[in-house]
């Protein structure tokens, strides 16, 4: 049995005896608060034993990685230190093992030489950059990309609420009182999802709120506004069936919301305890299924007509966290991973079911002409996506960083054949 397959055992193992029976298992927060207790009392033991269950509940995320490598060290457990940072150089990411001098330790073994190699191979770029769209603004903040039957391309800008047409040279065709988040179109009707919180311009207010607006494609009058009643949401992604039934994921609650064809509502459809940070969502109507890629947890499959969610299991054995746009093509999944390094567009295969990812291809890596990949669609056989959304240029109260360039908005077009 593998070495990690061996230590996730224990660690259930550990979850499991930990917890009395008449007492509930420890929290996230909980976890964390006592594995910094643990770091401070250089309990190192402790400290990779509640950074392990943390894991468990967010199996993807890369600060935790990171810290259990360290704490395995710490704790003088060397081999299992080498098989996690192994085991992230294998599923093509880098990882900045840093600020502490038991990294230091760790990289004057001999065996982490191969690793740092891999970490270093895996930050070269793969694929070219096709530019079919280059529009001489920066200041948009791109993060919603549509297309209609006819080819042309809308753009949907968090930072002002525009939505511009690119085959009109950046003409606005509609405007929302928040920023752009996601866009779909369906026959006249442009579909968003709005939120006046994080960049957009005019700033948080007392009235923050998030909403589906549709607007007419041709007037681009707004004609219908949907807001979520609880307060705390942030809508991310947003798909939309034929008949007009719509789904939108809320990243920081979680959970996603429905509404029925025509409904006024948005109410809540899936709420699951395992659900971290949602992204993006991606409709199989065929099939009556909706993908969801959560940041921290993994993929995800709900049925639509039940809410019933089920884990998608790894069986590739690769990195299916850090997802922002997720998009359903020929029965398997593309997706734009902006939450690694390095930054990826991949394939993702499943299994007929579609309860496993049985494939992982690196389509895209690294390149160059990025700014933070975020969201596109599939038209045909053909992915187009915004390269260059800029976020990273921004700092933690939404202005500019002085030593950021904003980049002009660039559309890439990747061959799915």
């Amino acid at each position: 049995m593998h070495l990690l397959q061996s230590s996730a055992l224990l660690v259930v193992s550990l979850l499991c005896t930990i917890a009395k029976a008449d007492e509930p298992a420890p929290t996230y927060q909980e976890l964390m608060s006592n594995a910094g207790a643990a770091f401070q009392d250089e309990d190192w033991s402790s400290l990779t034993e509640h950074l392990n269950q943390a894991q468990i509940l967010r199996p993807y995320s890369l600060y935790i990685l990171k810290n259990r490598i360290l704490a395995h060290q710490l704790a003088g457990d060397v081999e299992t230190a080498l098989a996690l940072a192994t085991q992230a150089a294998d599923r093509g990411l880098s990882l900045n093992l840093s600020g502490h001098p038991g990294f230091d330790s760790l990289k004057n073994n001999p065996a982490y030489v191969a690793v740092e190699e891999k970490f270093q191979t895996n930050e070269t770029p793969i694929g070219e950059a096709v530019v079919s769209v280059a529009y001489d603004d920066a200041t948009l903040l791109p993060e919603a990309l549509a297309i209609d039957s006819k080819g042309n391309q809308y753009l949907g800008s968090v930072r002002s609420g525009a939505i511009i047409s690119l085959e009109h040279d950046g003409k606005t065709v509609a405007a929302a009182p928040g920023g752009i988040f996601d866009l779909e179109i369906r026959g006249k009707k442009i579909w968003a999802a709005v939120n006046n919180q994080l960049a957009y311009v005019h700033g948080e207010s007392d009235d923050t709120f998030a909403s589906i607006m549709i607007f007419n494609r041709k007037s681009g009058a707004p004609e219908r506004e949907i807001r979520v009643a609880e307060s705390d949401a942030l809508l991310g992604d947003l798909e939309v069936e034929k008949d007009g039934t719509a789904y939108v994921s809320d990243s920081t609650t979680p959970r996603l919301y429905k509404m029925a064809p025509g409904g006024q509502t948005l109410d809540i459809f899936a709420a699951d305890p395992r659900f971290v940070n949602l992204q993006g969502i991606a409709l199989d109507e065929k099939n009556q299924r909706l993908f969801v890629a959560d940041y921290l947890a993994g993929l995800f499959v709900v049925d639509t007509k039940t809410a019933e969610v089920t884990a998608i299991e790894n069986a590739a054995n690769a990195h299916l966290g850090g997802i922002d746009g997720l998009y359903f093509y020929k029965g398997n999944l593309i997706g734009i991973q902006n939450g690694t390094t390095p930054q990826r567009i991949v394939h993702i295969t499943l299994n007929d079911g579609a309860t496993a990812a049985t494939g992982f291809i690196v389509m895209q890596r690294a390149l160059p002409e990025w700014n933070e990949p975020t969201h596109g669609v599939v038209t045909k056989n053909h992915f187009d996506y915004i390269a260059t959304s800029n976020w990273p240029s921004y700092d933690k109260d939404w202005n500019p960083r002085d030593d950021a360039t904003l980049q002009p908005v660039r559309i890439i077009t990747l061959p799915l054949n």
